[in-house]
């Protein structure tokens, strides 16, 4: 079988060595994508890339009458920041393969630090808003620490940010930690702005999340319906595929 082309694309060409990589995959809440998307709407940032990679489902966002890649890569040279979002959730048999393309990635750039941003189901958090963390090793944990992040000390990681904290694990030339914030409805604005308030003070962005806040409701209402779509043309893709035979 043909090993699948997976790879970063860079279609500007500049150096980030020493600068900090916030990600954004789709996960729980969603908060990763929407806290991703936000950073690229309120900071001046160029795209210089994408993720190129045979497993994504084709299924493509038009945005002001234009395809969206699926997963892009954005820098903002003020802030020394490379933001990568994606918005279609990575298949897992195909993780391990766009982990390490990341991570490659990561490496040949020279990029110091990354953080990725989820959300987390907690049980019995009432209504109180938590942050949390997970580091990569040792020198990782003193982010946390510097930040006030509570590490999770036991428990379950799972995606591509899982196995490219375990990729650097012995590689303590990067800082790489998971930010993941309890969450409480399928897209979960606030937890997002929580991220990006931990941001701000991390990185010293400055970003107004109040906008998100206050936008919250109309918006998760349309990303839900958005996601809904996809998910419900995927099915039909699939269905259509499935019951399309095959000829020799």
């Amino acid at each position: 079988m043909a090993k699948m082309d997976i790879r970063v694309v860079e279609t500007s060409q500049q150096s980030l060595e020493g600068y900090t990589l916030v990600e954004g995959f789709p996960g729980m809440g969603l908060v990763g994508t929407i806290a991703a998307k936000y950073l690229v709407e309120k900071l001046e940032v160029k795209e210089i890339g994408h993720i190129h990679s045979e497993s994504f489902v084709p299924i493509i966002r038009i945005h002001n009458g234009m395809p969206v890649r699926p997963s892009r890569i954005f820098v903002s040279e003020k802030n020394k920041l490379v933001i990568l979002i994606s918005e279609q959730i990575i298949p897992k048999q195909h993780t391990q393969a766009v982990s390490e393309a990341v991570v490659d990635w990561i490496r040949d750039r020279k990029i110091k630090r990354i953080i990725s941003l989820s959300g987390i189901g907690i049980e019995g958090t009432g209504k109180e808003l938590k942050l949390y963390g997970i580091a990569s090793n040792e020198a990782s944990k003193k982010l946390l620490k510097e930040n006030s992040i509570q590490p999770i000390q036991e428990g379950i990681t799972t995606g591509v940010i899982a196995l490219i904290l375990l990729d650097l694990k012995d590689d303590e030339s990067v800082e790489a930690i998971s930010l993941l914030a309890s969450i409480k409805s399928g897209a979960d604005y606030t937890a997002a702005a929580e991220l990006l308030k931990k941001l701000n003070l991390m990185l010293g962005l400055e970003i107004n999340v109040e906008p998100l806040v206050k936008e919250a409701r109309e918006t998760e209402k349309a990303l839900v319906k958005q996601l809904e779509k996809l998910k419900q043309t995927h099915e039909t893709v699939r269905k259509i595929e499935d019951q399309t035979p095959m000829y020799a």
